[in-house]
C-alpha cells in the first residue's frame, strides 16, 4: 500500500486509479444534527466515493469492465450514460490506453451543463429522444441499438454497465472489503440503487463476511427522478444477483433527496443529490425499525450500538439548477441587494377610488452592472494627465467655453421644471420618477460639434462644477438633473441603490440622439474616450458600459480631484 499517496513515473495515472494502491476512501461519522437517532445508540457514517480520483462512484466500475476488456484499447468505446459512468469510462480509457474514442448517449432532455461536462473531458456526445430513463431490457430502447451495434462491428467496445457482472463485481472487490475492514461492527449498509452494482456488489461481500448485516437499497419515486438512482419498478428485472442481498428497500423523493444532499455538504460532508437520498431512505428505514419495536435487535451485541453506513456517491455542483428548482425560497439564505421593495403614496392627481399607496420591487445589483470592469481601463492620474497635455491644457473661465459643450444652466432649470411640471409621462412617469430616479425627457444634453480625432473628454460633473474648471473642448453630460449629487464624491459602490440608479441614468443619458451620434463616431474613428467625475467612482460605472458598447473608454483614478492636483502641480 502507497502509504504516503505519491505515485511517480509512467504509469503514474494509471496507478493512482486503482485503489489497491491507495488507502481506504474516507468513513466519516455524521454530525448528531444530522443523525435525529444517536440518543437510540445508532451511529451514522459517509462512506465518501466521491473521494475517488474521479469523484463518484461510478469509477469503480469503470475500471473493472475496461480492466476485463483490454481489447478495448484499440477500440471505439460507447455507453448509454449521461453521468457519472461515461464519464469515467472517458478518464480511463485515456489513462490506461491513450484511447480518446468514447461516445455518450445521452438523453435530449440533458441539460446543457452536464453536456458541457462531457465536452469538456473529450467524450463525444449523441443524443436520443424519446424516454430519458430508458429500460435495459426494453428491446427498442437505446441500450438494445448499442448491443446490436457492437453485434455489427467488432471495433466497437459496449460495456454495458447495466449487464456487465464486472460492474457489481469492483464493489465487491474494493467497496465491501474497504468498509468492512474500517468498521468491522456495521450493522447497516445502504446505497441508492442505479444500476445495482454497488448495493449488489457490495453487499454481497458484506453478507458473506456476516449475514445478519442488513442491506437497504434506495429507489426513486416512480416519476419523480433524482440524478442517479431507479425507481424500483424499472429496476426489478436487474440481472444482477441482488435479491438474495437486499433486505429492504426504500423510496424518497427529489425534493427529500436534494435537501438532505444540501444539509450533508453544509455540514461538510460535500455530497451530491443521490447521496442524499441515500442518507434519507436509511433514516427512514431506522425510523420504521424504531417504530416497530426492532431497532434494538439491529444493534451490536457487545456494544449496544447500531453501525450505519450509506454511501456519497456524487456531488452535488452539476445539479445546482436542481436544487433551486425542487426546494423552496426559504432553503435558501437570501441575496442581499438583490431586490428593493418600496410602498409609496400615489399623489392625489393619480389616485383611484381604491389606490392610495403602489407597492413595487426592483431589482437592484443583479439588473445593473452586468458588464465588465477592469483595472486596466482605470488611468493613474499622472497618465491622465500626460495624455491631456499632449493634447489640450485644462481651462476655467468663462473666456474658454468655446473650448467645450455643456448643458447650460438654463437648459439644467428647464429640464427640471418640465419634468416636475403638467405631470409629463403621466402615473408611469411618476413611478419613474419615484422609485427609479428617471426623469421624464426634457431638452438633450448638448454634445454637438465633433471633437478632437485624438481624444474625447466626457465629463459627469455638475454643470456648476463644470463651469468653474473643464478641460478644453470637455463634453459636460451631468447626472445631477436625474440623480442629484450622484457624481458629488459619493462612495458609490458601497451603496446598492446609487449603484443601481446610476447605472439606470447613464443608460438614459449615453442612449440620447445627441449623445448616441457622437458614440457613434467616437467608434467608427476608434477615437478612446476619458470620463471624468469627481472620485472616479461615477465614471468607472460609466467606463463599463461606453467599453460593453464597443467604446475605448477610460476613466482616472480619484476623479478630478486628483487629476486637478496633477495639473496643478505641472
Amino acid at each position: 500500500m502507497n502509504h504516503l499517496n505519491i505515485f511517480r513515473g509512467p504509469e503514474s495515472v494509471a496507478n493512482y486509479y486503482n485503489p489497491d494502491n491507495s488507502p481506504p476512501l474516507p468513513l466519516v461519522e455524521i454530525p448528531d444534527r444530522l443523525n435525529p437517532f444517536r440518543r437510540d445508540g445508532v451511529r451514522i457514517y459517509a462512506k465518501l466515493l466521491t473521494a475517488l480520483p474521479a469523484q463518484n462512484v461510478k469509477s469503480l466500475p469503470a475500471l473493472g469492465m475496461l480492466l476485463a476488456q483490454p481489447d478495448a484499447a484499440d477500440k471505439s468505446i460507447v455507453e448509454a450514460s449521461s453521468g457519472s459512468t461515461v464519464l469515467s469510462l472517458g478518464i480511463l480509457s485515456r489513462v490506461l490506453w491513450g484511447n480518446e474514442r468514447v461516445t455518450a448517449f445521452v438523453t435530449n432532455k440533458k441539460h446543457p451543463d452536464s453536456l458541457k461536462l462531457l465536452r469538456f473531458f473529450g467524450l463525444k456526445v449523441s443524443l436520443y429522444g424519446g424516454l430519458a430513463q430508458q429500460e435495459p431490457t426494453d428491446p427498442r430502447g437505446i441500450m438494445q441499438r448499442l448491443r446490436e451495434s457492437t453485434a455489427r462491428d467488432i471495433n466497437i467496445c459496449y460495456p454495458g454497465q447495466y449487464d456487465n457482472e464486472d460492474n457489481w463485481k469492483s464493489h465487491e472487490r474494493w467497496t465491501g472489503p474497504q468498509i468492512l475492514s474500517q468498521l468491522p461492527e456495521i450493522n447497516i449498509f445502504c446505497t441508492t440503487v442505479g444500476t445495482g452494482g454497488c448495493i449488489t456488489g457490495t453487499g454481497k461481500y458484506l453478507k458473506s463476511q456476516n449475514p445478519s448485516i442488513q442491506v437497504v437499497g434506495v429507489f426513486n419515486v416512480f416519476g419523480d427522478p433524482t440524478p442517479g438512482p431507479r425507481h424500483f419498478y424499472g429496476f426489478h428485472t436487474c440481472g444482477f444477483p441482488w435479491k438474495g442481498t437486499v433486505d429492504s428497500q426504500q423510496e424518497v423523493s427529489s425534493a427529500d433527496a436534494y435537501r438532505m444532499s444540501m444539509k450533508l455538504s453544509r455540514e461538510g460532508i460535500i455530497a451530491g443529490p443521490s447521496s442524499g437520498e441515500a442518507l434519507h431512505g436509511l433514516l427512514d428505514y431506522i425510523a420504521e425499525a424504531k417504530s416497530n419495536g426492532k431497532l434494538q435487535g439491529l444493534a451490536d451485541a457487545a456494544t449496544g450500538e447500531t453501525s450505519c453506513v450509506f454511501t456519497c456517491s456524487d456531488l452535488p455542483y452539476q445539479y445546482l439548477d436542481g436544487y433551486f428548482q425542487k426546494l423552496a425560497k426559504d432553503d435558501f439564505s437570501p441575496i442581499e441587494n438583490e431586490v428593493r421593495t418600496l410602498s409609496m403614496e400615489v399623489p392625489s392627481s393619480f389616485r383611484g377610488r381604491q389606490l392610495t399607496k403602489v407597492l413595487l420591487a426592483f431589482q437592484i445589483l443583479l439588473s445593473c452592472d452586468q458588464d465588465r470592469h477592469d483595472e486596466r481601463w482605470i488611468l493613474d492620474p499622472q497618465r491622465a494627465a500626460d495624455m491631456l497635455n499632449t493634447r489640450y491644457p485644462s481651462s476655467s473661465g468663462k473666456e474658454d467655453e468655446a473650448y467645450g459643450t455643456q448643458i447650460s444652466e438654463r437648459s439644467v432649470q428647464n429640464r427640471v421644471a418640465k419634468s416636475k411640471s403638467g405631470n409629463k409621462g403621466g402615473f408611469i412617469g411618476w413611478v419613474k420618477t419615484c422609485f427609479m430616479g428617471i426623469e421624464p425627457p426634457g431638452e438633450a444634453s448638448s454634445l454637438e460639434g465633433f471633437v478632437q480625432q485624438s481624444l474625447v473628454v466626457l465629463d459627469l460633473r455638475s454643470a456648476r462644477d463644470f463651469l468653474r474648471r473643464h478641460i478644453k473642448g470637455a463634453h459636460q453630460m451631468s447626472l445631477d438633473t436625474l440623480c442629484p449629487g450622484a457624481a458629488a464624491g459619493v462612495d458609490l459602490f458601497g451603496d446598492a441603490d446609487a449603484v443601481y440608479k446610476v447605472w439606470t441614468n447613464l443608460q438614459i443619458l449615453l442612449g440620447e440622439p445627441r449623445t448616441a451620434d457622437v458614440l457613434g463616431n467616437v467608434k467608427r474613428h476608434g477615437t478612446p474616450v476619458l470620463v471624468l467625475c469627481y472620485n472616479g467612482e461615477v465614471s468607472r460605472l460609466a467606463t463599463s458600459l461606453l467599453r460593453a458598447n464597443g467604446v475605448e473608454a477610460l476613466s482616472v483614478r480619484g476623479g478630478t480631484d486628483e487629476l486637478w492636483k496633477v495639473l496643478d502641480d505641472e
